[in-house]
């Protein structure tokens, strides 16, 4: 009786060991690697960098309007840093944008793509059941960039409209 057991072990194990085989190889689609299946605009990007920003909205009071401030690595003041980083018009007047999402559409006209988002709670202690009492929200962007120049191509903050 032991015997037939070890047997039958044996016999799941190499069906198992001959399953796992197919499987791994069924990871290809029409022969073509996952990396190419995927869009290549979107996650392939072989000659260029790709650049990170992220924004936070300031809400406005007793207004629906929210103000945009976009950190992309630039250098600000510590005390400044949040107003300096607001992006402005050709004018300089900082943008008061309907929503987030506005301001997501209005990034996505320079090339701008959604990475993630997260919101940090305020409140005690920052536990997550404090996020009903409210939090910031940050939206992670995204960019394919030939030259870091371009990071800032398209949108101007207040820092950046003092600064000419």
């Amino acid at each position: 009786m032991k015997k037939c057991n070890y047997r039958m072990k044996k016999i799941a194990l190499v069906m198992l060991l001959i399953m796992t085989l197919g499987v791994a190889n069924a990871q290809n689609v029409n022969d073509v690697p996952p990396a190419q299946v995927m869009d290549a605009d979107e996650y392939y990007n072989p000659n260029g960098k790709r650049v990170y920003a992220l924004l936070s909205e300031s809400p406005q009071l007793f207004s629906t309007k929210v103000k945009v401030s976009i950190d992309f690595g630039q250098s600000t003041s510590w005390l400044g840093s949040m107003s300096e980083s607001r992006l402005v018009d050709k004018d300089g007047k900082e943008i008061k944008f309907n929503s987030m999402i506005d301001a997501m559409n209005y990034m996505s006209q320079f090339g701008w793509r959604f990475a993630q988002a997260y919101v940090v709670p305020s409140g005690s202690g920052g536990k997550s059941s404090d996020i009903s009492v409210g939090g910031t929200v940050y939206w992670v962007l995204c960019k394919d960039v030939d030259d870091y120049s371009q990071i800032s191509e398209g949108f101007t903050t207040k820092a950046q409209q003092r600064a000419r």
